[in-house]
């Protein structure tokens, strides 16, 4: 059996598409477990609602604590041999459940399938042979989630996020395996890596199964003040996770990767975000809390080695204290991207 796990927040506007997807899995041996984490609209009742419809629905319920939380509610009481987290606003294609059962007769740890942001691109390209991962190249796809290089040539496998994939529950269970309750940005990545350490087998299955819906009111996309202390609180944890594990010295690079990416993602949508109220002075001190960072000093030691060379050419601005040109150059990207839905 298959265990699905989508967390339910104020998503009445998705709710039917994201329900419906995976009730018309070919695949039906599964349970859809909908954790309300305290919604205060109309998704109770639809949840209820579905309940009553098909028997494979269970509904929990608790107060608002967020989506790792309700995640790991969902994993306390699940009974399948596979986990699949799907987000209550995204949905799923018809085979993908179907393909979990089919793949999991070779016995890995972890599958990865890929994402898309429309379903017409659900259309299968040529089909590509699945390629399977042994305990030695688990550090390989550790490597692949801090760095988000993918598995193979236009792959389009989503590193940071738990979609897109099945998860081995006896796995999750052997190590007592939970998403972190005090990151609300970066636990999925954190969850992932912190598996990925220690799974024996991954088998990479390229077909699209997952639609990622971008809307202007996901809370991955608002300003969040308290987004730089999370951050860096997420950097540490990842840092001692592969510590921990005696990663560290053979992915010191792809480590201060990330760390340069986390950097850039705090300049661009929080110290820089147009929608940041604070006066100017204020984004200066944030920006000097930021240099004083010790992983992020580091990293930028290694930025010519670890960026793009337009990410390398904006944090040479951050070092040389060019704020104001990164104050503009955030504004104009963020009038440009928002306009085509990408911010």
């Amino acid at each position: 059996m298959i265990s699905v796990i989508i967390p339910v927040y104020n998503l009445e506007r998705y709710l039917y598409r994201c329900i419906d997807s995976v009730l018309r899995s070919t695949y039906t041996d599964f349970e859809l477990i909908l954790v309300d984490d305290g919604s205060t609209d109309a998704s109770p009742q639809i949840c209820e609602d579905y309940t009553e419809r098909d028997s494979r629905v269970r509904l929990l319920r608790q107060e608002n604590q967020g989506v790792s939380a309700a995640r790991n509610r969902g994993l306390d009481v699940c009974q399948g041999e596979w986990v699949v987290f799907v987000d209550g606003d995204d949905s799923i294609a018809p085979e993908f459940l179907a393909l979990i059962d089919q793949e999991s007769r070779h016995g890995p740890d972890l599958m990865l399938f890929e994402c898309v942001l429309t379903e017409k691109s659900l259309v299968p390209r040529n089909q590509k042979e699945s390629i399977r991962y042994g305990k030695e190249d688990m550090l390989t796809l550790v490597q692949s989630t801090l760095t988000l290089r993918q598995l193979q040539e236009q792959g389009n496998v989503d590193f940071l996020s738990v979609w897109a994939r099945a998860i081995n529950r006896a796995s999750i269970e052997k190590y007592n395996l939970r998403f972190s309750k005090d990151l609300f940005c970066g636990e999925d990545a954190f969850f992932n890596i912190e598996y990925l350490l220690r799974a024996e087998s991954c088998t990479y299955i390229p077909q699209a199964v997952y639609i990622y819906n971008i809307h202007q009111d996901s809370s991955s996309r608002r300003f969040n003040p308290r987004l730089p202390d999370n951050h860096q609180l997420l950097l540490r944890k990842v840092k001692q996770a592969l510590e921990e594990h005696g990663a560290l010295p053979a992915l010191a690079l792809p480590y201060h990767t990330y760390a340069l990416n986390l950097l850039t993602s705090l300049l661009f949508r929080c110290v820089f975000s147009p929608w940041n109220p604070a006066p100017f002075r204020e984004k200066r001190e944030m920006c000097r809390r930021l240099r004083s960072n010790e992983i992020f000093r580091q990293a930028m030691r290694h930025n010519r080695q670890c960026s793009t060379w337009n990410q390398w050419g904006f944090l040479v601005l951050f070092r040389l204290r060019c704020y104001r040109s990164l104050s503009l150059i955030c504004r104009i990207l963020h009038l440009v991207w928002g306009k085509r839905g990408i911010c």
